[in-house]
């Protein structure tokens, strides 16, 4: 079969489950970057010029975007944000064309490089930059979903910021948002419904964002003493009162820079240099009085925690490795991949690497010849439903592959809705809470209630 064989086989699929055909007209269908059960994001590539883009596709049944959504970004002309190319409708799916950021999202960037300090800075001054645009224009853009994923680096060092669909104007006569959007953890305490977002939630998600690329965490570890200059910009961005946060993204980049260690060093030397001229005594009550200024302490007032129940995740963590000795989920907090999923079942479970890594390039579905109803890379974050269907299939296949009866909306992976609902029946899904990108400890605690249903897998 050659390219355009298979691209005419992918159209004629992407057509049968309701996609706009004005999109397929414009558009081949080359690879489906994420799915979700009301959302999917695909690679498309232009018919006219050969030109790549990314369409991002709801389901009307189950998703509405909020008033305003797409249509906030549809204008926008801004080097660091993918231009808006259409949007595209049919019954049953909504389609936001937009054009394809070059680069590396900075989850997997940083996992290839370790970042300096100056480098991690100059990230986020440039995603200032962005920010500063969004909340400068005459009705502000309010991203709400600020984190690694939607971040782009380029290969000159470009930053994209992606995935503006959730985009909100603000509003000054709204005081809440009516629909959460956004990650858990990078969303400030308002964007769960205490009050309206503005652009002080996008400072919020980018100071968790900063502590994530200076520590590898999105939570403060009393362990790791960051620099003292960059902590307090950390602390404010992430106050848990808005007012209590810098006004605006221009700011929070003065903020970065002036961080900067000659900075620092400048300042500090003619702050000392003025005292001495004075006296001794006071160049010594100076710098204890700067001290006590500049030490801000981060109490749990500041960002509420978002785990779904630290105890469980670390007993379930125990018990794998206690079994298995396994340190696969050591690092419980990092975002879980389908990398180390199929590693699990092959290390943990004894299934078969060829048979793990086996490829469906052609409508998802159950099959003997691969695990995995669907072609998805290693690098793609795991969704909850996904772990728990690779759970319940490691002891029980016959439960996932048993679907006839269940109608499925979309026609993708409905093994994974009727492992979904096993789940929920039996507890596997016990303690995660959150649908997307769950941590590997999360991973670790759906394996471990797995077991405590089924009893171990035989190996």
């Amino acid at each position: 079969m050659n390219e355009l064989d298979g691209i005419g086989i992918i159209d004629a699929a992407f057509s049968r489950f309701g996609y706009p055909e004005e999109l397929l007209s414009s558009y081949d269908q080359l690879e489906c970057l994420s799915a979700g059960r009301d959302r999917e994001t695909f690679l498309m590539k232009s018919k006219a010029d050969g030109s790549l883009a990314v369409a991002k596709c709801y389901d009307r049944s189950v998703y509405v975007l909020p008033k305003g959504a797409s249509e906030a970004a549809d204008d926008l002309d801004c080097p660091g944000i993918p231009k808006f190319l259409g949007r595209y409708e049919s019954d049953s799916r909504v389609c936001i064309l937009r054009e394809y950021a070059h680069g590396t999202p900075l989850n997997e960037y940083v996992k290839d490089k370790e970042l300096s300090r100056d480098e991690i800075v100059g990230i986020c001054a440039q995603l200032c930059d962005i920010l500063t645009y969004l909340h400068g224009l005459s009705e502000p853009v309010i991203h709400r979903d600020i984190k690694p994923q939607n971040v782009v680096v380029s290969d000159d060092g470009k930053i994209w910021l992606i995935d503006l669909d959730i985009a909100r104007v603000f509003k000054p006569d709204s005081e809440t948002d009516t629909v959460f959007f956004g990650t858990r953890g990078y969303a400030p305490p308002e964007q769960y419904g205490f009050s309206q977002t503005d652009a002080r939630t996008d400072i919020y998600s980018l100071g968790v964002l900063l502590r994530y690329l200076l520590t590898g965490s999105i939570r403060r570890n009393t362990n790791v003493r960051l620099y003292r200059p960059l902590q307090k910009v950390i602390d404010k961005c992430t106050a848990f009162a808005p007012e209590k946060r810098y006004a605006d993204a221009a700011a929070v980049k003065r903020a970065l820079l002036a961080a900067d260690p000659c900075s620092q060093f400048l300042r500090k030397g003619l702050a000392v240099l003025c005292a001495a001229a004075v006296c001794a005594l006071l160049v010594f009550a100076g710098v204890k009085v700067y001290r006590a200024v500049t030490y801000t302490p981060f109490t749990a007032d500041h960002i509420p925690e978002f785990m779904s129940d630290e105890e469980r995740v670390r007993d379930a963590m125990a018990y794998m490795k206690a079994k298995y000795g396994t340190d696969m989920f050591e690092e419980y907090d990092d975002v879980a991949d389908v990398g180390l999923l199929r590693r699990a079942m092959i290390e943990l479970y004894g299934l078969d690497k060829g048979y793990v890594y086996g490829i469906n390039n052609g409508i998802p579905c159950e099959s003997e010849e691969f695990f995995m109803p669907w072609g998805w890379g290693d690098e793609q974050t795991v969704p909850r439903d996904v772990a728990i269907y690779a759970a319940v299939k490691a002891h029980d296949p016959s439960i996932v592959a048993d679907w006839s009866s269940i109608k499925d909306d979309n026609g993708f992976y409905p093994g994974v809705r009727v492992a979904a609902e096993f789940a929920e029946q039996t507890g596997i899904a016990s303690g995660v809470n959150r649908p997307e990108d769950i941590w590997k400890g999360e991973l670790a605690l759906i394996l471990a209630n797995a077991e405590r249903v089924f009893g171990p897998a035989e190996r």
